[in-house]
């Protein structure tokens, strides 16, 4: 039986906080009006990953995944949703909290 390395579970709880707000604030600012194209997404969520990357509870856990997914946006086509990726990070990383 293969076992997951522990390093992969170091700080998964506010990895997972830090997806599910991500989630939420697109749901929200979509339901709101604010997001009515995929650019109009990224260019929402980027924004958000640049506050986000200011707040000490996220820069110190999430930095890197904040980097990554500013990379991720800028690395596609501006009309891409980036909401399935993030959905799929999220629900992953809760399934693997139930390891």
């Amino acid at each position: 039986m293969k076992t997951t390395p522990e390093a992969v579970f170091n700080g998964l709880e506010e990895r997972i906080h830090f997806y599910f707000c991500l989630l939420v604030a697109v749901g929200l600012s979509r339901k709101q009006g604010r997001i009515c194209s995929n650019r109009q997404k990224n260019a929402f969520i980027m924004k958000w990953l640049k506050n986000a990357g200011q707040l000490p509870p996220f820069r110190h856990v999430a930095g890197s995944e904040i980097v990554w997914l500013r990379g991720e946006i800028l690395r596609h086509p501006p009309d891409r949703d980036p909401e399935p990726l993030l959905r799929l990070i999220y629900q992953t990383a809760r399934e693997m909290r139930r390891a």
